[in-house]
């Protein structure tokens, strides 16, 4: 293939350039994942586009796919981003729960033309410009999320998460606790548990600064959705796994190292954004432009 590599901005991130408006699905998988896992985020810039293009280039370069229910769904891979127009703040996709995806995907169909840009920030410099204290207070325990899901919001994640196995519900409506429960199998990070109501309740206990799922190599990422929205989904509480809540002026410090690490990506149309969900956290700044036309698509490596 005919393309070009530069960096995205003086600290970070990969940008790959067609030359040819070549097709993007033939960007191979190692070579995605390999400089993925060097850089943290790649942009693909340049390529023939669709949203069929992108929905192949996701499902040939992931073992599975993960939808948010709360989401319009275009297919069975991509999903329009169309939380509000408010700012929304750092976070890992779905980076509070215990359904954490290693990728998260954007296509850009109509950039832009003023503000409303994408945001990223690479968890790893940001541990590494976090003071000493700050670094041993969020290594010293884990955070806790802990919030309420409507039941139509979990059936409809579990339906579909569980949509190609040997368990799967045959419809929506006999989804039951249990379907959900097997996708946390094993895992003494979360617990559940079903209100009177028919939604439930969990906690899910997860480190502030984490490893890439990536590369193993990049040990130590500040990668969590401390400062991350809600637009969707009840505002969880989010504490240290004691209880305790975490100091405001250790939030104020991670807050001030992020700000100087995030960067907007930039849109132009028909631009791929493949994201290290496990290392580099994504925002938004206010929407000005409601013409703009993102859509986004989450997965595993296995």
């Amino acid at each position: 293939m005919n393309f070009r590599e530069t960096a995205h901005t003086r600290v970070g991130g990969l940008i790959v350039t067609s030359l040819n408006e070549g097709d993007v699905n033939l960007l191979s998988k190692t070579y995605l994942l390999t400089q993925l896992a060097e850089h943290g985020y790649l942009v693909l810039r340049g390529y023939n586009h669709s949203i069929d293009h992108f929905s192949q280039l996701v499902r040939q370069s992931s073992g599975r796919i993960s939808l948010d229910p709360a989401r319009s769904f275009s297919g069975d891979t991509a999903q329009k981003v169309d939380a509000g127009f408010d700012k929304v703040g750092l976070h890992c996709e779905n980076g509070n729960s215990p359904f954490w995806p290693d990728l998260c995907w954007f296509y850009c169909q109509h950039a832009p033309t003023q503000g409303s840009q994408t945001t990223v920030c690479d968890g790893k410099l940001v541990y590494e410009h976090l003071s000493p204290a700050a670094r041993r207070a969020f290594s010293a325990q884990e955070i806790v999320y802990t919030r309420r899901v409507e039941e139509q919001k979990w059936k409809t994640y579990a339906f579909y998460a569980l949509a190609s196995q040997e368990n799967a519900p045959e419809s929506l409506a006999e989804t039951t606790l249990d379907h959900l429960l097997s996708l946390t199998a094993g895992s003494a990070s979360t617990r559940i548990t079903l209100n009177d109501d028919g939604s439930i309740h969990y906690a899910f206990q997860t480190p502030a600064i984490r490893a890439s799922r990536l590369n193993p190599a990049a040990r130590h990422n500040f990668a969590n959705s401390i400062f991350g929205p809600s637009n969707n989904y009840e505002k969880p509480v989010i504490t240290f796994a004691n209880g305790d809540d975490i100091p405001a002026e250790l939030l104020a410090e991670a807050d001030a190292v992020c700000d100087r690490f995030t960067f907007d990506i930039g849109w132009q149309h028909g631009d791929i954004v493949l994201i290290d969900n496990t290392r580099v956290m994504h925002g938004r700044r206010r929407i000005e432009d409601k013409a703009r036309t993102i859509f986004n698509a989450l997965s595993y490596l296995a």
